[in-house]
């Protein structure tokens, strides 16, 4: 019966039940939404910097542009162009400067050349070859002059075989004579042409190659004297007793050139996977076995990872030796050994003494990691070909100091950085402030910034639907149970007077009260967690595809953090509290009234 009369009473007051009702599942809305909302936000920044890495790039600019020309024989007139140069170079110690926190500090990275004896086993390229030769006429080496092959040094020609020798560059070519023997490095450049050519067929022409010059540096990229730079001449006069001579014992040593570039692969130091954007950018990624550790790089673990289709059937814990040779620092892996063609590198394999360069280290490393690249377009940001990569700490410090077989400027895919994550923008303050300009650095945070805003918006913004529930649910619930409870002061006292005890009494004034608030609290949670759930979908399509690219801060795709959906715990919990602060608001109003005795609240009733 209690019940019932609950009931009956608030039927009596119809508009003011309903509004009460509404009220609370719009309170009870904001509650869940907002909770729901506030749960979402803080998993999605629990170890999210975990899931986010920001590296820099760092790349000299040129210091202006030029005039520079070449030699048309064709035409028998210069080509003018401008071209772009570097001014002195710039060592990457300046980007350690005060306020610089990295986690991994700038390098200028070189790739090596190891020797792998079992990676080929063929007898080399046509594309290039050492040979001993003699012109069938006396003449110059343009247009296209007519060779015989005496003797073959290295590389697949045959004794006998006649082709065709041109030099495109010189302005006043080289006359080689009859009768004469010459030993040169040859190059396939293009198709024989001129008197000497044969008519109606198209017949492979050659080049020199300046295999014998040497472009080797010191360690402070300082180039190494050498004396066969300076004659400037890619081929010499076979004689008796040539091959003694300084001259001869190069073309001795250079002969064994297709043996070495057969059989080198680039191998690869770093102070972290995230450091090569081929991996960053996930053009690499590793298929079987795992990746490097940081404390396997910190430490220079002897561990590597190798590409699949590294022919030399190993797999996951095996071993490979690797002896480095060279160190270039003339151009990034992906420019030197172009990943998807099978091309070798071609840096001169010559020091400036006139030998091939000594193994510098020797070293097995076990693999715990094999990749596959694809190239995607990015140029010295891809892959090289058959790339190994090895901890940078693996090797002691410079010592490939007395192999460096070319230098250049500190490029975006040679020099890079970690720091860490949302301090962009304050590393740049840093380094403009040093007011450096021979350098630019770009940033690639993997769309780190815009989610963390993203985030961060999405907290504050649950964090007002929680307080705006809160305080609307605090005054409509006080509001309320004065309204119900003082509307009802009569019926308290009768109560009362009629033998009923407090709780008995307050039992049947907020029965129906409960109800009312029960049932907003259930559809407004049930309402609040569908709108989170649909808001969740949202966000997560924003941030796929709200990414912002400039020069100085690029997002790439990475992996989403929009946050987990919980179940309906917390909308539940959210519109329990809220009835339980209801049914605490109106039995505080309660126990108030009851406070009183009936005939003094039928006397103010009165009064």
């Amino acid at each position: 019966m209690t019940f019932y009369y609950s009931i009956k009473q608030m039927r009596r007051s119809p508009v003011k039940s309903l509004l009460f009702f509404l009220l609370i599942s719009v309170c009870a809305f904001f509650l869940a939404l907002g909770s729901v909302l506030w749960y979402m936000s803080d998993s999605g920044l629990q170890n999210f910097d975990k899931l986010y890495t920001t590296i820099g790039t760092v790349e000299q600019k040129y210091e202006g542009t030029k005039i520079s020309s070449a030699w048309d024989p064709e035409a028998q007139e210069y080509e003018y162009y401008n071209i772009g140069y570097y001014g002195e170079w710039v060592d990457e110690e300046v980007l350690d400067f005060e306020g610089a926190d990295y986690i991994l500090k700038p390098r200028q990275r070189p790739y090596f050349g190891a020797y792998i004896e079992d990676l080929y086993n063929g007898i080399g390229s046509p594309n290039l070859g050492v040979v001993e030769a003699t012109p069938l006429e006396t003449g110059p080496m343009y247009p296209s002059l007519a060779m015989r092959v005496e003797r073959v040094l290295e590389g697949t020609m045959t004794e006998g075989e006649v082709f065709y020798l041109c030099d495109h560059q010189s302005v006043e070519p080289d006359v080689l004579e009859a009768g004469k023997t010459y030993v040169m490095q040859l190059s396939m450049s293009g198709i024989a042409h001129g008197p000497n050519a044969p008519e109606g067929e198209e017949v492979l022409e050659y080049q020199l190659y300046p295999g014998i010059a040497s472009s080797q540096y010191t360690i402070d990229m300082e180039p190494v004297p050498d004396p066969v730079n300076e004659e400037d001449r890619w081929y010499d006069e076979v004689t008796d007793g040539f091959y003694e001579t300084e001259r001869g014992k190069r073309w001795i040593e250079i002969s064994n050139y297709q043996d070495y570039d057969m059989r080198t692969i680039p191998v690869q130091p770093t102070d972290g996977t995230c450091l090569l954007m081929h991996f960053y950018n996930g053009e690499a990624q590793i298929t079987e076995g795992r990746d490097i550790t940081e404390e396997e790089y910190s430490e220079g673990a002897k561990v590597c990872l190798v590409p699949e289709t590294l022919a030399l059937q190993l797999g996951l814990g095996d071993r490979l030796t690797l002896p480095l040779y060279y160190a270039d620092y003339s151009r990034s892996v992906g420019d030197a050994f172009i990943f998807g063609t099978g091309g070798k590198a071609s840096v001169n394999i010559l020091n400036a003494e006139g030998e091939i360069y000594p193994v510098f280290n020797e070293q097995e490393y076990e693999i715990v990691g094999l990749y596959t690249a694809e190239d995607k377009g990015s140029g010295s940001y891809s892959a090289g070909q058959n790339e190994v990569v090895i901890p940078w700490n693996a090797l002691p410090e410079n010592c490939w100091a007395d192999n460096i077989a070319g230098r250049g400027p500190l490029e975006g895919a040679t020099t890079s950085f970690q720091i860490e994550n949302g301090t962009i923008e304050e590393f740049r303050e840093k380094w403009e402030a040093l007011e450096i300009d021979d350098l630019e650095i770009r940033f690639y945070d993997m769309g780190y910034t815009q989610l963390q805003e993203n985030l961060e918006n999405r907290k504050l913004m649950s964090m007002i639907f929680l307080a705006s529930g809160c305080v609307m649910a605090v005054m409509i619930l006080c509001f309320f149970s004065s309204l119900f409870i003082t509307g009802q002061r009569e019926r308290i006292a009768v109560e009362r007077l009629m033998g009923r005890t407090k709780r008995q009494c307050c039992v049947s004034i907020l029965t129906g009260m409960l109800i009312l608030s029960a049932a907003g609290c259930v559809l407004g949670s049930a309402a609040g967690w569908a709108a989170a759930e649909k808001a969740s979908e949202s966000v997560g399509n924003t941030l796929e595809f709200d990414r912002t690219f400039s020069d100085n801060v690029i997002a790439n795709t990475e992996p989403e953090t929009t946050g987990e959906l919980p179940g309906a715990v917390i909308p539940l919990a959210s519109g329990a509290a809220l009835l339980a602060a209801s049914a605490a608001i109106s039995a505080g109003y309660m126990g108030k009234t009851l406070r009183k005795e009936p005939l003094r609240i039928l006397g103010e009733i009165e009064e």
